[in-house]
């Protein structure tokens, strides 16, 4: 169901009274026709309606956020015992908690993700790549919330150390469906250089690879090395693949009223640049994974492109 609060007509009328309320405020006789005690009232009210930053009147209108996530470990995932964990969920947790804006946790796969949040029934996703698509209903944090490397999970024997996508034309690729690996990997498949199916998740395609029925699937390293150190899958290996790193970003719905909250969000993130809550965390969630991003997090500024 769509969010109550993303009604155009509510958010038009509550945009509309903030207006007009300090001009009322100003053109309003109060000192002629009204009584003092009324005339009292009216100017507190509007001299408080002047002073009112913006980030009250979103949180007012966005006391609780839907934070919506897929199962993208080490990113978001729920544990064996249901709790949801990631270093992207747990950024989004840190950040509102300061905020004070209550946070619903809610999983889907990724591809109904992105149309709930696309339609406002989903406030904000955890973690995202920025894509042209994207951005015409998305707004994205400023600073990411982790840099990521391209792979491809195949079997034990692959036929390229570090394959390009000319490596990869002609071999039967997967990719779970909705995701995006930057402009070089997106345009390879939109001009039809790879050929990729889609799947409703990563466990599907790994599947489908111990099957022998596909030759690769493309994620990011951290997802590859979580995935497979599980040891479901023991004939499966992965390569890193020689396109350029992507960053992941914190995604607000435009059509959602918490929208109002992007700017106090990448101040809060960038508070926690500064005290160093964020790499700390990515480093904990890569290092348990054996992210070679770990070194690189550690020891540049987390500002840097650190993908490739």
């Amino acid at each position: 169901m769509k969010n109550k609060r993303n009604h155009p007509e509510f958010l038009f009328q509550i945009q509309a009274a903030v207006l007009l309320l300090p001009r009322l405020c100003y053109a309003l006789p109060v000192y002629r026709f009204i009584p003092i005690t009324r005339t009292f009232l009216i100017i507190v009210a509007c001299a408080g309606s002047l002073m009112w930053p913006a980030t009250s009147y979103a949180q007012q209108v966005c006391r609780n956020i839907n934070v919506g996530y897929s199962y993208y470990p080490p990113f978001s995932y729920q544990d064996a015992n249901g709790l949801v964990k990631g270093a992207s969920v747990e950024v989004a947790k840190r950040a509102f908690n300061q905020m004070k804006v209550d946070v619903t946790l809610v999983q889907m796969p990724w591809a109904r993700l992105l149309r709930e949040a696309q339609d406002g029934s989903i406030d904000f996703i955890a973690a995202a790549y920025r894509t042209p698509d994207r951005l015409a209903w998305a707004t994205y944090s400023d600073a990411p919330i982790g840099y990521e490397r391209i792979v491809v999970i195949h079997d034990s024997h692959p036929r390229f150390d570090e394959p390009t996508l000319n490596d990869l034309r002609r071999q039967k690729g997967l990719l779970r469906r909705g995701d995006s690996h930057g402009p070089e990997v997106d345009q390879a498949i939109a001009k039809n250089i790879l050929t990729v199916d889609e799947i409703p998740e990563i466990e599907v395609g790994l599947r489908m690879l111990d099957a022998g029925r596909a030759d690769y699937l493309l994620t990011s390293d951290a997802v590859a090395r979580d995935m497979l150190r599980q040891h479901l899958y023991p004939d499966l290996s992965f390569s890193r693949v020689k396109v350029a790193g992507e960053a992941l970003y914190a995604l607000f719905s435009q059509q959602s009223p918490c929208v109002a909250l992007a700017e106090q969000f990448n101040q809060t993130i960038r508070n926690l640049h500064r005290q160093d809550l964020m790499p700390t965390l990515l480093v904990q969630y890569l290092k348990s994974v054996g992210s070679p991003l770990v070194v690189e997090l550690a020891s540049q500024s987390p500002t840097q492109d650190l993908g490739n």
